[in-house]
């Protein structure tokens, strides 16, 4: 749809407004389904409405309200709720970030998803036209038609990995292959754009060997974000965290991907204007500098259980934990 309108469209606002236009149709069924929606059961039990998470629960299980399913299933959502308020009794701020034991935790939380971001794949997906036109993708429908065959790649990978690879090859191997990957392909990238650069091409052209080369290794670079630093960050930043700051410490995750994602997004632009090829140099040397490095250092949460994580980073002994 994109490429058909800014093949006919290409300056007129019609080629944002439309495909804008159709994307608020399936948010606005959403919006508009969202008013059936029942509450959570579990949020009204935390809440205090017992009565109406009973009844929310048996609407749910398509089951009566008295039945012995309905009744055994919120003891469990009641018993959880005050398991989790036990465990979160007395818990300050001081003691959340700069216990013992926590503050590595949330160290590893903050940088593991600032890594992320510098790994350049943001910068590539969110500005892939404007990076495959640098490449020598010249003409809206090569660049756009390139960008989407980029957005393909990365979900199928992202979903090959998930279902087949994330238990098996573990948080470190998976993280330390995707960032020399990662790294790898962007210095190649970077000596071909350095040693055959595209040129002025008339609009449309054909792209050159070394510009489909180019996109080549952008597409094998997402399929080895995919498998390592696309995902994983959240699987472990969820695996190292124990209840009693679990909230605290998937709050600073967020917070550290959104803080990077704005600012990686905001100066891009920039550095492909005034970087060039020294832009995948760069993101390149992130990749193997820094992100390889920390991937080999944080320890491994691949069958680990909470109270084994609290070992690890040193909360409590080995032999406090074994009696």
């Amino acid at each position: 749809m994109i490429v058909g309108i800014s093949q006919h469209n290409p300056t007129a606002p019609r080629v944002w407004r439309i495909p804008f236009g159709f994307q608020l149709v399936p948010a606005g069924i959403m919006a508009i389904g969202l008013i059936f929606v029942k509450e959570s059961p579990r949020y009204l039990a935390q809440r205090g409405h017992a009565q109406r998470a009973l009844t929310n629960l048996a609407y749910l299980r398509k089951l009566p309200a008295d039945s012995d399913a309905v009744r055994f299933e919120m003891a469990e959502i009641e018993a959880a709720i005050l398991e989790e308020r036990e465990a979160r009794k007395g818990l300050g701020w001081k003691e959340a970030f700069l216990g013992k034991g926590n503050a590595i935790r949330f160290f590893i939380a903050f940088f593991i998803f600032m890594l992320q971001q510098w790994a350049g794949q943001n910068s590539v997906g969110y500005y892939a036209p404007l990076i495959f036109k640098s490449i020598g993708y010249t003409g809206p429908t090569q660049s756009l038609l390139a960008s989407g065959i980029y957005g393909v790649v990365k979900v199928v990978a992202t979903a090959i990995f998930v279902f087949f690879f994330v238990e098996t090859l573990g948080r470190k191997l998976s993280l330390a292959i995707s960032a020399l990957g990662m790294g790898t392909l962007f210095y190649i990238v970077g000596a071909i754009l350095k040693t055959h650069p595209p040129g002025t091409l008339p609009v449309g052209a054909s792209p050159p060997p070394a510009s489909k080369a180019m996109a080549a290794m952008l597409y094998i670079y997402v399929s080895f974000y995919s498998m390592g630093w696309g995902p994983l960050p959240w699987v472990y930043c969820s695996d190292i965290f124990p209840t009693r700051t679990r909230h605290f410490g998937l709050s600073t995750a967020s917070a550290s991907q959104w803080l990077w994602n704005f600012v990686v997004s905001y100066v891009t632009p920039r550095m492909v204007n005034n970087l060039g090829w020294k832009i995948f140099i760069m993101f390149a040397t992130v990749n193997v500098g820094a992100m390889l490095p920390f991937a080999l250092l944080i320890p491994e949460t691949k069958g680990r259980s909470l109270e084994e994580m609290d070992v690890i980073f040193g909360s409590v002994s080995a032999a406090e934990h074994a009696a």
